[in-house]
Formats: structure tokens, C-alpha cells, sequence
């Protein structure tokens, strides 16, 4: 026995509480030897598992051909093979009933309802209306031109013909007062002239509704279009009249623009 046992008990037990390791080192029997062989046993069994399923995987693959090459469990009697007919009765079967096509739906004919005839008033005898205005031809226009403008001095060129144009009524209009007309100045600068022909509506009361233009000379001449629509709109009129009252009447006015000598 170790010689401070005593001493060495008592410190494991109430001090430091760990064992006597140099003492277990060399005991050769019980628990401590098996400790000591645990991984040689877990690398034996190990490698003898792995090497008993790798043979039982061999032979269980390879059966068959083992068997044929023992002759175990084989049979010296010969395979008989058996063979068998198949006999088939083939019958002729009649042609189906031909298909009858369906019948179209019945269409039930309804009557058509009876309108009843619409309800009609008494009827109001009403004035006739005037006869169809007819518009002066260019040829009239151009007749009218010729028979004596009145000149209209504004913004240093002269224009502004009172010649007038308009449709057939018993009393046509007639041109009370012609505002100044103004020159275009591009066209001033430029010294271009003619004439512009508008057209324009004048009301029961003699003022002018609507105008434009539906000739000019020359026909690239736009430049007046605006200020012969101007004059036309404030020129004042007197309405014309038809059946004795008074109608709307289109007239055609002809402006002409003429620069004056300095």
C-alpha cells in the first residue's frame, strides 16, 4: 500500500477532490483496464461490421451466379415448354342504322302587333315662306364694280368700294355709313394692291352677323383678307325686306385697296 495513504485519502476527500492518479496508473484489473482498451474494441467492431456487410452485399448480389456454379440446388430434369393456342372467332357484324338527322325546332309563329294609328292634331294653316334667294352671278359682280366706286382714304392709301352685291329682294339693303380702312402696312411697304370680295349676312336689323372671304385679286393677296372683313362686320345697313317685313339678306361687297401718290 501506498505509504502516505492516509494523508492522501484525507486530502481527495475533504480538499481537492481529485484522485490519486499515479496510484491508478498502475492497476492492471476492473474498471480502469477496460477504459484503458475501450478504442481497440470500438475499432474492432468497426471494421468487422463493415467487412460482414460488404459480404452479405457480394453474395446476395451475385446469388444467381453462384448457384449456377456450385449446381446447388439445381434440377437435372429438363424445362418443358408449354405452349398454348388462342383461337378467335371473328364474326360479321350487320352495318349500323343510318342516323337520322335531328328535327329542326318548331317555330311557333307569333302575330305581330297592330300599331295603333298616332293621334293627330288639328292642323294650323301657317304663312308661306318666302321664296328661294338666288346669289348675283361674278359676272354681276363685276358689273357692279365698274359703275363707280366711292373711295375711302385711310392709313396713306386709298380703298374701300361701296358697290354692293345682294341677293333678290323687293327692298335690298343698302350701305348707310363705311368705316376708314386702315392699309396693311406689309402691303403699304411693299406697294401691292387689289381688290377682296366678301360675303356678308346682314340681320333684320341691319348689322352684319358674319363674313368671309370668298374671292381676291390677286388670289395671293391674303394680307387684305383681315381688314375687308373688318370693314364689312362695322359697315352700318339698312335690312332688307321681303313680303314687307324685314329678312336676313347675304350681300357681296367688293374692297378695294389703291395706294395714293405722294
Amino acid at each position: 500500500m501506498h505509504e502516505d495513504a492516509a494523508r492522501k485519502a484525507q486530502r481527495w476527500t475533504f480538499r481537492e477532490q481529485f484522485l490519486d492518479t499515479d496510484r491508478l496508473r498502475h492497476i492492471n484489473y476492473g474498471n480502469l483496464t477496460l477504459r484503458r482498451e475501450a478504442h481497440l474494441f470500438l475499432t474492432h467492431g468497426v471494421v468487422v461490421s463493415v467487412l460482414a456487410l460488404m459480404l452479405f452485399w457480394i453474395v446476395s448480389a451475385n446469388w444467381s451466379r453462384l448457384l449456377g456454379f456450385t449446381g446447388m440446388f439445381g434440377s437435372s430434369e429438363p424445362e418443358t415448354v408449354q405452349c398454348y393456342e388462342i383461337v378467335t372467332n371473328v364474326t360479321q357484324l350487320p352495318p349500323p342504322p343510318p342516323i337520322a338527322p335531328p328535327e329542326p325546332p318548331s317555330v311557333k309563329r307569333v302575330a305581330a302587333p297592330v300599331e295603333a294609328a298616332p293621334k293627330v292634331g288639328k292642323i294650323k294653316k301657317v304663312a308661306e315662306a318666302p321664296p328661294e334667294q338666288t346669289f348675283a352671278t361674278q359676272k354681276e359682280i363685276k358689273q357692279a364694280i365698274q359703275q363707280g366706286p366711292a373711295d375711302q382714304n385711310a392709313g396713306g392709301g386709298t380703298g374701300g368700294d361701296t358697290v354692293v352685291e345682294f341677293v333678290n329682294c323687293q327692298t335690298p339693303p343698302t350701305v348707310v355709313s363705311i368705316p376708314s380702312l386702315r392699309y396693311p402696312e406689309m402691303a403699304r411697304i411693299a406697294g401691292i394692291e387689289g381688290r377682296v370680295f366678301v360675303r356678308v349676312l346682314i340681320s333684320e336689323d341691319g348689322r352684319a352677323m358674319k363674313a368671309n372671304v370668298v374671292k381676291r385679286i390677286p388670289s395671293d393677296g391674303t394680307m387684305f383678307d383681315q381688314e375687308a372683313i373688318r370693314i364689312a362686320m362695322e359697315t352700318k345697313y339698312t335690312p332688307g325686306i321681303q313680303n314687307g317685313r324685314k329678312v336676313r339678306v347675304w350681300m357681296t361687297i367688293p374692297v378695294r385697296f389703291t395706294l395714293r401718290e405722294s
